[in-house]
């Protein structure tokens, strides 16, 4: 794995050409756990995948499109068409300097607009493929086998606790809170969350456990690595370039 520790010559020799952006918010989530937690838990999956899959791994992004918390300090808000430009420039560069495979993992459930980014960049280049995974929702089958409200969570519940209590047990606050409204997911398209979620919670927190989140954390990374492994293969994108032979030394 690569990240941007290392140097232009390493990346250049290392014939690398995969890359891994994930992409997370900054919002509230609850009164038990840190306003951090949607680019953090990217931040600790994409590094397994990465890992597994010897990539170049990109900093998180720390902001998405959190305008469903409105109301809750600390949230911040990007438009829709910011993120999905900033997205797209990156990956953008990323192609036109060799990376063949670009993923974008999305943490965060409003980050609606990587969809149409990552179909654009697709339909219009022919350099590279980019591959979007929202690791904790398309992994939902493996999911509901480690938690027990799965079906429950949209935020800030059992999951996200779970997660934190796993990888920064220190930032878990003792406040818990359950809170399952009798509303649908769709709401968050109709109303600030904070009008059927009065304390940012939508899940149960109460469940959550580290040895949950070990489990999450694993089958998120085991599913996104599996599914980008094979939706590349089926797009028929080059495997990996062999590493660049070194250039010799002048006199020699």
């Amino acid at each position: 794995m690569y990240d941007t520790t290392a140097t232009h010559l390493d990346l250049e020799r290392s014939g690398v050409d995969t890359a891994v952006l994930p992409v997370g918010a900054i919002e509230q989530h609850g009164p038990h756990l840190p306003l951090s937690v949607d680019w953090f838990q990217g931040e600790v999956v994409a590094r397994r995948v990465a890992d597994r899959l010897d990539a170049y791994l990109l900093p998180g992004m720390p902001f998405g499109c959190s305008q469903a918390h409105e109301g809750f300090r600390g949230s911040i808000f990007l438009a829709q068409e910011t993120l999905g430009a900033v997205v797209k420039d990156i990956a953008k560069s990323l192609l036109e300097q060799g990376f063949r495979r670009v993923a974008v993992l999305n943490f965060h459930g409003g980050n609606l607009i990587l969809k149409l980014a990552v179909r654009d960049l697709n339909l219009s280049q022919r350099l590279g493929k980019v591959v979007l995974v929202s690791p904790a929702h398309d992994a939902s089958a493996e999911l509901s086998e480690v938690l027990d409200g799965y079906g429950n969570e949209q935020h800030a519940g059992e999951l996200e606790t779970s997660i934190m209590m796993y990888a920064a047990s220190e930032q878990v606050g003792p406040s818990r809170v359950d809170h399952v409204p009798g509303v649908g997911p769709a709401y968050f398209d109709y109303l600030p969350m904070k009008e059927f979620c009065p304390d940012g919670v939508w899940g149960r927190s109460s469940l959550a456990t580290a040895e949950k989140g070990r489990l999450a954390v694993e089958a998120m990374a085991s599913y996104t690595v599996g599914y980008l492994q094979d939706t590349f293969a089926r797009l028929g994108v080059p495997g990996r370039r062999p590493p660049l032979e070194s250039t010799p030394a002048r006199g020699t």
